[in-house]
């Protein structure tokens, strides 16, 4: 049950994040701001996260890991409540950003504790369970939003945020031992911050980035390319998930795999967000528009997802005892992706129109592309320099 109490805490936290990405034109319109606007509680909350991860990573070192998981988890579920019934924009882009910056360590802690209560052969697995809370918060958590929001309105999204995030904080109090080991033992080393690790960072945060440009929007593109409305894009956001899901088995069974893997699975990112793009150009609100986007939400989160369960057992290894910080830094990348990812997707709306948005994703991932290539032959000719020696 321990695991799926960890599993809990990025569940929550990324439902929280994006529950109302599929109410985001109603939204907009009962809060009298734009589209763009109501996208920034997306961006605000995942830069936020970004931004104060690692700080409260080095900040929380030396307190028990359980603990603070709890007061995390109970922070999320008193702003979340709080968000509900807030009373205009401002006030709810504050409690946005409040609750990404406080709840930043609810992914990293849950990931770290699984990480230390595995062997190291059992540790890639005992990660990608915990991970899979992302993906399955898209399957359910998301998609729950986009139903409750167009039937009840988008305070409904928050509310059930703050309800499983209130069950969350329940699991960990009861299943998850409090004798976790020391955190002494896992702080900052000299080497934490190793080429092998940022390099890997910005792998993370190059496919975030590539795949946030459409998520973000990821509502306002369904009704453009399907005319669907709430429970349209909620079948659709499942499908994303699932996508998710076998995107992280496939990440953990290949991590250690040949040095194309990344470039690889980031070419399959930057095809299914340009599938899009023509149709959104030709505003094609039917049969094309369909295929193109169910292609896109099965690739995009299996190529992303992929490459995060490949990256966070690549780190497992190469971070040691500083396993807690390099985490908050991984999970930094996903959120500081996510924000630049909605922001860039919001600005090409603007100035381009819908169409924009997946295609300076498609450009990102190909950077991705080229950056994963470089990383693997460097790779290579290291395996084969200490083969040498």
């Amino acid at each position: 049950m321990m695991s799926v109490a960890l599993l809990l805490c990025p569940f929550a936290f990324t439902m929280g994040a994006f529950v109302f990405s599929g109410v985001l034109a109603p939204m907009a319109e009962a809060l009298g701001v734009s589209v763009g606007a109501a996208a920034a509680l997306q961006s605000g909350f995942a830069i936020a996260c970004a931004l104060s991860g690692p700080l409260l990573a080095r900040l929380t070192a030396a307190l028990p890991r359980k603990s603070l998981l709890l007061g995390v988890l109970f922070i999320l579920t008193v702003l979340n409540a709080g968000s509900a019934v807030a009373p205009d924009y401002p006030s709810l882009l504050v409690l946005r950003i409040l609750v990404g910056g406080l709840g930043a360590l609810a992914f990293p802690l849950a990931t770290a504790i699984a990480a230390t209560n595995a062997s190291e052969e059992g540790r890639p697995a005992a990660i990608a369970k915990v991970y899979a809370g992302i993906p399955l918060a898209m399957i359910a958590g998301i998609p729950l939003g986009s139903v409750l929001g167009n039937a009840f309105g988008w305070q409904a999204c928050f509310a059930a945020t703050a309800l499983f995030c209130a069950l969350a904080f329940a699991m960990v109090l009861a299943c998850v031992p409090s004798n976790q080991p020391d955190p002494q033992k896992t702080a900052v080393t000299n080497g934490a911050l190793n080429k092998g690790v940022l390099a890997h960072l910005g792998i993370m945060l190059l496919a975030s980035t590539a795949l946030f440009t459409l998520v973000g929007l990821l509502g306002p593109v369904i009704r453009a390319l399907t005319g669907f409305g709430g429970p349209g894009i909620a079948a659709l956001q499942v499908l994303a998930g699932v996508g998710s899901l076998v995107g992280i088995k496939m990440g953990a069974r290949q991590a250690g795999g040949g040095r194309y893997l990344l470039s690889g699975l980031f070419a399959i990112l930057a095809a299914s967000l340009a599938v899009t793009v023509p149709s959104l150009s030709l505003q094609h609100a039917g049969t094309a528009g369909l295929i193109a986007i169910t292609l896109s939400v099965i690739l995009g989160p299996i190529a992303q997802f992929a490459i995060g369960a490949t990256v966070q057992a690549r780190l497992a290894r190469l971070a040691g005892p500083s396993a807690t910080l390099v985490f908050a830094l991984n999970a930094s990348m996903v959120y500081l992706g996510q924000g630049l990812g909605i922001a860039l997707g919001a600005l090409a709306l603007d100035l381009a129109g819908i169409a924009g948005a997946p295609a300076i994703g498609t450009v990102i991932a190909l950077i991705g592309c080229l950056f994963a290539l470089r990383l693997g032959r460097s790779a290579a000719q290291q395996n084969l320099q200490t083969a040498r020696g």
